[in-house]
């Protein structure tokens, strides 16, 4: 879509269902934050703008922030979850691709922008909602992620995956200077196939609403069977973090 909104069916619900037991399925998002806040500035101060920051996973780690931070989400579940745990934050209700309020130095991301169908779009909007020489730090999962799976479903996904070049090719469009860039390979295990289908469903990425009971259970003993690791099964995940800046 030309104006870069997410119209995937269904995922403002899927995330506002998740909110309450997010947390307890967040592995990979957890792991993803801790990555990325390798890259935090060494001073933490300024206008900073969190964009889907679901229940605060990575709000933590921005934590003690001496400036105005506000950290959103598109999902008002994900904000009434995250104010009781974070109170000192300013919550509110935002989509990432349309962001408002004052022009900030940092506009900050983790496990969010895989669902965006218009990266271009979406970051000549977060230009324009920096300050000249204000920076965008964020990670994601590109491409390469969950093949496992993606063999298992014939490549069916919910959504686009991008290769890094892609994200880096977004940013130039969207008139923003990269800094710098990093992908890492890593790789999980899960009790079972089933129970990796739940931690996708329990942080919201629900794959595979369309599938019959009858399909899901034949991935679910394919996957089993073909990616058993020891006491549990693997998956696979790209990860990609980068920092941009706006230059004028």
């Amino acid at each position: 879509m030309s104006d870069g909104h997410t119209s995937l069916p269904g995922v403002r619900a899927s995330f506002e269902r998740a909110a309450t037991g997010y947390a307890g399925h967040a592995v990979v998002q957890e792991a993803m934050a801790d990555w990325l806040a390798e890259w935090l500035p060494a001073e933490r101060t300024g206008r900073a703008l969190e964009l889907g920051a679901g229940p605060g996973v990575f709000t933590r780690r921005l934590l003690p922030w001496a400036g105005a931070l506000t950290a959103t989400d598109m999902a008002g579940a994900m904000c009434r979850e995250a104010r009781v745990e974070l109170p000192e934050v300013e919550w509110r209700v935002m989509l990432a691709e349309a962001p408002t309020g004052e022009p900030c130095d940092w506009i900050f991301t983790s496990s969010m922008l895989q669902w965006v169908e218009n990266p271009r779009a979406v970051f000549a909007a977060w230009r324009q909602a920096l300050k000249p020489g204000g920076r965008v730090l964020a990670g994601l999962f590109a491409e390469g992620s969950l093949p496992e799976l993606r063999i298992l479903t014939k490549g069916w996904t919910p959504l686009t995956w991008r290769m890094p070049e892609e994200w880096a090719e977004s940013l130039a469009l969207g008139w923003l200077r990269l800094v710098r860039a990093e992908t890492e390979g890593r790789v999980f295990h899960h009790p079972s196939a089933l129970h990796l289908l739940r931690s996708l469903h329990g942080v919201g990425a629900a794959p595979f609403p369309h599938f019959t009971a009858g399909r899901l259970r034949r991935i679910i003993r394919a996957y089993d069977a073909q990616h058993r690791e020891g006491g549990g099964v693997r998956s696979t995940w790209v990860f990609h973090r980068f920092e941009a800046e706006r230059v004028d």
